[in-house]
């Protein structure tokens, strides 16, 4: 199984980044092939518009199997970099898997990834995972050196990495 895990936020320090990374180290521990875009390594341009990392990103992910998209929440939806991913990049994405991961602000907007899953369901099929990673800043420990997931933000990364594994295997063979 090859999963794509695409990071979308540009901000430095992003909490979805962290998701998608603890995440994609849970699925390398079973024995998943990811492949990880982190959205801030590339300029992306817009549909009539693209750039060479357009380009590059379609070619990443044109094998994978299945996606998990990081997403930081911007007025109750979705990030641009994600929207322009989405437009330009995943024409080899149909009747895929995906999963989300979703960083807020605040717990008002725990349904804002629901845009992210309309967009993907009606675009090209997309299945979705039933389980979603949505959390706040109240769900990291900080210290100086770094932040890091509270225990239950863990638990609940380690719940869905085994979901998408064993559902994302099933739906491949």
């Amino acid at each position: 199984m090859k999963t794509a895990i695409i990071s979308s936020s540009q901000n430095l320090n992003s909490k979805s980044y962290l998701l998608c990374k603890e995440v994609e180290k849970l699925l390398i521990e079973k024995g998943v092939e990811v492949v990880f875009i982190d959205g801030k390594d590339f300029c992306l341009g817009t549909y009539h518009k693209q750039t060479e990392d357009n380009k590059k990103v379609a070619n990443l992910i044109k094998d994978c199997d299945n996606f998990i998209f990081g997403m930081a929440v911007y007025q109750y939806s979705f990030n641009a970099n994600l929207k322009l991913i989405l437009d330009t990049c995943m024409d080899e994405c149909d009747n895929k898997l995906f999963g989300t991961l979703v960083a807020a602000g605040g717990q008002k907007s725990y349904l804002c990834y629901m845009d992210l899953v309309k967009c993907c369901m009606n675009e090209w099929r997309m299945i979705p995972l039933p389980r979603v990673v949505f959390c706040n800043s109240s769900d990291f420990e900080f210290n100086a050196e770094k932040t890091i997931p509270s225990q239950d933000l863990e638990t609940r990364l380690i719940e869905f990495a085994n979901d998408f594994e064993k559902i994302g295997q099933k739906l491949i063979s």
